[in-house]
């Protein structure tokens, strides 16, 4: 093959290998949408992620391979790790201040962990390889991280005393849900793919939209007035917000109707859950 065409499939290659992790982190920001993180944060915690590459090798370095390292090590060391960075990078960082910023940062510490894991695998295995890889191994990375993003955001605007329970049961499930979907691919080879593209892939992503719903609709989001007072109060509860002063006709008590859109929500909502506007 000659030297220009080795590099037009290299680049090609290269570009089927991040592009999905390109999409996915646009997919969850764009999920983000009543306080978005800064792009520059996330570029950060993403650049994080793709290092975190290294400590993972290490600890999965003495373990021979097979099903046990594939099953068990490989899920327990990269989500540990990918954790580890959102955790050291952003939990405390003044932008992490709500229940979703846990799921933005988790996703883009996942994404930059698949991208260089993915280009390996797409370098080494073709085409095919990469296109197995973009609907199943990026993916899952972000529906694993998800899942203790999730509860870290939740557990931050929690009691100080639920916040390891919290956070631990998180992590334990989405490095249980990492395992099962290593060990069917493995194990069972043409099965355990099929299981893993008809049910594990999909559970998962229905798994990844409900805690953006939850994120968005727990007390401490952006997008709840009760929030800001528990953000400011720390963990103190929330005192609830006086309804709203002018009451619409047709509108129950305790509610409170966009002004854009006419949809009608509840006292203390800042924003509208169908159009957006602030209330």
């Amino acid at each position: 093959m000659a030297p220009a065409m080795k590099r037009g499939l290299m680049l090609e290659l290269l570009f089927l290998a991040t592009a999905p992790a390109v999409f996915l982190m646009w997919y969850i920001w764009r999920k983000d949408c009543y306080e978005p993180e800064p792009l520059g944060l996330i570029v950060k915690v993403f650049l994080f992620g793709c290092l975190s590459v290294i400590p993972t090798l290490i600890l999965e370095y003495p373990f021979p391979e097979g099903l046990f390292t594939t099953a068990v090590v490989a899920p327990v060391a990269e989500e540990f790790v990918k954790f580890s960075v959102v955790f050291l990078v952003m939990y405390h960082h003044p932008e992490f201040d709500e229940p979703m910023d846990g799921i933005v940062y988790a996703a883009a510490a996942s994404l930059g962990f698949a991208t260089i894991e993915n280009i390996f695998y797409v370098l080494d295995g073709g085409l095919a390889v990469g296109i197995v890889r973009a609907f199943l191994s990026v993916p899952g990375h972000v529906i694993f991280s998800c899942i203790w993003g999730f509860a870290l955001g939740i557990a931050k605007f929690r009691p100080a005393p639920a916040r390891p329970v919290i956070i631990g049961a998180g992590l334990f499930s989405a490095m249980l849900l990492h395992g099962i979907f290593n060990f069917s691919l493995d194990a069972f080879n043409v099965l355990g793919f099929i299981l893993v593209i008809v049910v594990i892939v999909p559970m998962g992503w229905w798994i990844t939209c409900r805690d953006i719903r939850c994120a968005h609709a727990d007390p401490a989001s952006a997008c709840s007035a009760m929030g800001q007072a528990f953000i400011r109060a720390g963990d103190k509860m929330p005192v609830p917000p006086a309804p709203a002063a002018r009451p619409v006709p047709g509108v129950g008590r305790g509610e409170q109707v966009c002004p854009c859109c006419g949809t009608i929500a509840a006292s203390g909502v800042r924003f509208c859950g169908n159009c957006g506007k602030e209330l």
